[in-house]
């Protein structure tokens, strides 16, 4: 891989939000949350000034925040090799299972065509990737092993957009064998039912579903503003306020509001937290937060930790 190649790699992530729908810093989302950011600071009645808030220094110049600006160069160009194989193998999984459903004798290609399927398809690939969103992030919190590595998300002290990105490479490939396999087995039940013509609706490369609910403030999940859907509201989808919640420090909120869109995993696991009303946060992980204000933190540290609990069992 040449120079030119590897530099361009490392700027994915950030070019991706003028071309990829499915990063939640995409720039019609990014629009979208600060308008929504903007409205809700007012109608929420905060007296202080909105810029204050948002475009606070330590939010976007903190080490936290350099931090994660390093993590989302960095990333890209460590992962490449291991996503893309990945990606191509795991999909391999699509013909096995469309042959398994085939071997059923079931056979439905007629309707394959037809608007209900790409509905259904759409719809399935959506909620199962949010049910995996969750129980992946529940196991993550759960296993000591797996927590060792996900504590890097969870120990920014600043939450910005580019926090979404702040993953240990093992965090993004565990996740990713998840997500994929998921999404392969859906799809391969739909080819073996339906055949092998199916349409998924889409916006801007993105599933219409997810396009959507990132157009309700996806993007302020990782943010300084408070955006809250309400308490009604929040039983079924996770706001902004929630994912913040889920970050912080306090006691109270550990392990709460895994989800990624709809809340209802997290009312199914017990593990829903919705808000009465706006609660001041402060984000990290306690005092082992210190542990991760360096990159050899971010990288090596997950590694030790977790080498450790492995020898110890």
């Amino acid at each position: 891989m040449e120079l030119s190649e590897i530099a361009q790699l490392a700027l994915s992530k950030i070019t991706g939000m003028t071309t990829n729908a499915n990063l939640r810093h995409f720039w019609v989302y990014v629009l979208c949350g600060m308008g929504i950011a903007v409205v809700a600071h007012r109608v929420g009645g905060d007296d202080r000034k909105f810029r204050s808030v948002f475009f606070n220094k330590q939010v976007w110049g903190s080490r936290s925040a350099l931090i994660d600006y390093s993590i989302l160069l960095l990333n890209p160009i460590l992962l490449v090799f291991v996503l893309d194989w990945l990606l191509r193998t795991l999909w391999q999984l699509v013909p096995v299972v469309a042959d398994a459903i085939r071997a059923l004798g079931v056979d439905l290609q007629s309707e394959g065509g037809s608007i209900w399927v790409a509905v259904a398809l759409t719809v399935s690939l959506y909620v199962v990737n949010d049910f995996m969103r969750w129980w992946l992030h529940y196991l993550q919190h759960k296993v000591p092993v797996l927590w060792e590595f996900h504590k890097i998300h969870h120990s920014a002290e600043q939450l910005n957009f580019a926090t979404a990105e702040r993953h240990h490479p093992f965090d993004a490939v565990f996740f990713s064998l998840g997500t994929v396999t998921a999404a392969a087995i859906v799809n391969g039940v739909f080819v073996g039912l339906f055949g092998e013509h199916l349409t998924v609706y889409q916006l801007g490369g993105a599933n219409v579903i997810f396009f959507a609910s990132n157009l309700i403030g996806g993007v302020l999940r990782h943010s300084p503003a408070w955006v809250s859907y309400g308490p009604r509201l929040e039983k079924w989808l996770i706001s902004p306020a929630m994912h913040q919640i889920h970050h912080s420090s306090d006691p109270k909120h550990w392990d709460k509001n895994m989800g990624g869109g709809l809340a209802i995993w997290d009312r199914l696991g017990g593990t829903l937290y919705v808000p009465n009303g706006r609660e001041e946060l402060n984000f990290g992980i306690g005092e082992e937060t210190k542990d991760y204000r360096s990159l050899y933190g971010i990288y090596i540290e997950p590694v030790l930790k977790a080498a450790r609990i492995y020898t110890r069992n």
